[in-house]
């Protein structure tokens, strides 16, 4: 039978048991979505850890973060989420995870033209509240190579896209897609990954109605962002990767 057509930027399927899934992207890219759409829908990838961290940290590494995990096992199925650029740092601007709040604060035009600085502001990161890690610059957000800061949030994208591209050659099992395409056709989504993987689904579809997945957050509702002035648009544009940006699938509208 042939696999349910979905649109997505890579796949690839190696022999054996898929018991798990591990779900890597930026902040605001919908992996917390692809995350519970899987746990609610997919019996056999219930208890995927998500981004909770565990006793021995995050299992695959910071799912935020450049790749750092210590194995990456046949068992499991990497997600890996992008989202187009500009509604992409619109998000960040309006949600800045982790973001110090000098950053945080800033107008969009001079959010987008910053040094790239955040912190350790939340326990999942293994750290106490109130001790003396706690407020400390989150070094996950730092060049994994050089330990420099990001000169903006742009060249932030450019190398964290370029660690999420390299997912691909570190499972055997991986799929890469859009933002955009997951939000249009979530039910499209479990539906191919239960196909193309071999996993049986629940065969009524389980939506997803709160945001990012989490009851306590309240119902989702879809943000809707202005296009983008034009001296923002060309700065943004002229930062970005447009070879990396088009292997994602996005141009300059």
């Amino acid at each position: 039978m042939a696999t349910h057509h979905f649109p997505t930027i890579a796949v690839s399927r190696r022999q054996g048991a898929i018991s798990e899934h591990f779900v890597f992207g930026e902040r605001n890219s919908g992996t917390n979505l692809a995350h519970q759409l899987l746990v609610q829908n997919i019996p056999a990838l219930k208890d995927s850890t998500g981004d909770r961290i565990g006793p021995q940290g995050f299992r695959y590494g910071w799912k935020h973060g450049f790749p750092q995990m210590v194995a990456a096992p046949a068992s499991c199925l990497a997600v890996v989420m992008f989202r187009a650029p500009e509604t992409w740092l619109r998000s960040m601007h309006a949600r800045p995870w982790h973001a110090v709040p000098e950053l945080a604060k800033l107008e969009f035009s001079d959010f987008i033209r910053a040094e790239w600085q955040t912190r350790v502001d939340e326990q999942n990161f293994g750290v106490a509240q109130g001790g003396a890690r706690w407020g400390t610059e989150l070094h996950y957000d730092r060049h994994p190579l050089t330990g420099a800061r990001f000169e903006t949030i742009l060249a932030l994208r450019r190398a964290k896209n370029t660690g999420f591209l390299s997912l691909e050659r570190r499972f055997a099992n991986c799929l890469m897609l859009r933002h955009e395409d997951l939000t249009a056709n979530p039910e499209g989504f479990v539906r191919f990954v239960s196909e193309h993987y071999g996993l049986a689904r629940y065969q009524t579809f389980r939506p997803v109605a709160a945001r990012r997945g989490r009851a306590s957050e309240g119902a989702f509702q879809p943000a809707g962002y202005a296009p983008l002035e034009a001296a923002d648009h060309a700065f943004v544009w002229a930062q970005l990767d447009l070879v990396q940006e088009a292997q994602l699938g996005y141009a300059p509208t």
